[in-house]
């Protein structure tokens, strides 16, 4: 009886964490909050690209760096909450350097902005690590297929919610006040987040033997040769963060064809928040039938889908009907938020769960380099080719999602 309380509380602190995050995520966007700060800074595109590097590609190759010494750690949680409030600290160096921005030069503010960008991504890269482990081992196979869904659920609703709040922001305070009272905003509510965390009730492992990072890094093709579901899972992965990094091309792509205005952008946005808010609704339904493998075969099909009714649409089509591409994006991007994490917890265990996190981040490396790449695709050969030469490459993810071995299909197999 005492366990199941301790999983329910530490269920309902999840959740709790889910909410709040959601709302210091979108006042911290990647595409849309930091590049506009940038700009209204006195940046150029240059400053721009450096923000993606930063927040995307430190994240994932740096996680190799912590598993090593979190995965020696008997308790997981202190380091959670650690990670967790470097963030914190990070979002409000960012607000009191905006504060005080007419004092410093125009190099000193972007080096302290920066500098507190990076902290921000390589603490969330290491609180990443304890809270996979947490989750794995805190919640049954079966409360975790309840989890991923619901948490999606409460983090489209929260975004939903905090995409008007920072509008209402950045409209009703002028430069720079805006962006201070937004990332003071995050921090605070980062900081609520924090207090799920709290409520964990972690049970306390022993560590197994001690591995430096060179050794581990050493150890990679080793494991990968032993464990052919996790290689296939990250194969797979790779395939799909190049439909991920085409995104914001279809935007770049609307707004071309069809003149998009700034309050049509708007409307795009929360488009695209509701299909990740109805798609969050039919995932549970999904996970039940067919476990979150099923998630990642409809993930296949979207990203198939999607660059070929964007060519056929931004052709023939108006931007009403584009949108209905734009609300596809929705539910490829919830897909994704709910497979990814729940896939990686069921390949693993309570024993390699931490380094095998550390080994998926450290070999994702399309969504750093394909932004690039398809950049100058798109300039060279124009948009059509790229679309369905990505379209036709996501197929390839049927290949390496039938060498995987999940929970599910070992299930299916005993029951048949």
């Amino acid at each position: 009886m005492t366990r199941m309380n301790d999983s329910q509380q530490t269920y309902l602190g999840l959740l709790w964490h889910a909410v709040f995050l959601s709302i210091t995520v979108t006042f911290t966007e990647v595409n849309t909050v930091l590049p506009a700060l940038v700009l209204d800074l006195g940046g150029n595109s240059f400053h721009v690209g450096l923000i993606s590097a930063i927040m995307i590609g430190i994240p994932l190759i740096s996680k190799l760096f912590f598993t090593s010494f979190l995965s020696q750690q008997r308790r997981k949680q202190p380091w959670l909450l650690v990670g967790i409030y470097l963030r914190v600290l990070s979002l409000v160096m960012i607000g009191i350097t905006l504060s005080y921005q007419t004092r410093f030069s125009f190099f000193l503010v972007m080096l302290l902005v920066y500098g507190a960008l990076l902290l921000f991504s390589l603490s969330g890269a290491f609180a990443g690590l304890p809270y996979i482990h947490i989750v794995g081992g805190s919640l049954e196979p079966g409360v975790r297929k309840r989890f991923f869904p619901q948490k999606q659920i409460i983090a489209s609703v929260g975004t939903l919610v905090s995409v008007f709040a920072a509008q209402y922001i950045l409209r009703r305070f002028p430069h720079p006040q805006s962006y201070v009272y937004l990332f003071f905003a995050a921090g605070s509510f980062l900081l609520i987040a924090s207090a799920g965390f709290w409520a964990l009730k972690e049970v306390p492992r022993e560590p197994e033997g001690s591995k430096g990072y060179l050794e581990t890094l050493k150890a990679i093709p080793s494991i990968l040769r032993s464990d052919r579901s996790f290689f296939s899972y990250i194969l797979f992965s790779n395939v799909m963060s190049i439909s991920l990094a085409l995104i914001p091309f279809f935007i770049g792509f609307a707004r071309n064809r069809f003149s998009i205005s700034e309050e049509q952008f708007s409307f795009i946005l929360l488009v695209q928040i509701s299909g990740m808010i109805v798609s969050s609704l039919i995932w549970p339904k999904v996970v039940a039938s067919g476990g979150f493998k099923r998630i990642l075969i409809i993930r296949i099909i979207l990203n198939m889908l999607i660059p070929c009714a964007a060519i056929l649409v931004g052709s023939f089509g108006t931007f009403p009907i584009y949108l209905v591409v734009v609300f596809l994006i929705g539910f490829s991007l919830s897909g994704r938020t709910v497979s990814e994490d729940a896939v990686l917890i069921e390949l693993s265990d309570d024993a390699n769960r931490v380094l095998y996190s550390g080994i998926l981040g450290t070999l994702n490396i399309s969504i750093i380099i394909f932004p690039i790449i398809l950049g100058s695709l798109i300039e060279l050969t124009g948009t059509l080719p790229v679309f369905i030469s990505v379209g036709m490459v996501s197929a390839a993810g049927f290949f390496f999602l039938r060498r995987m071995t999940c929970p599910v299909d070992v299930h299916d197999s005993k029951a048949g």
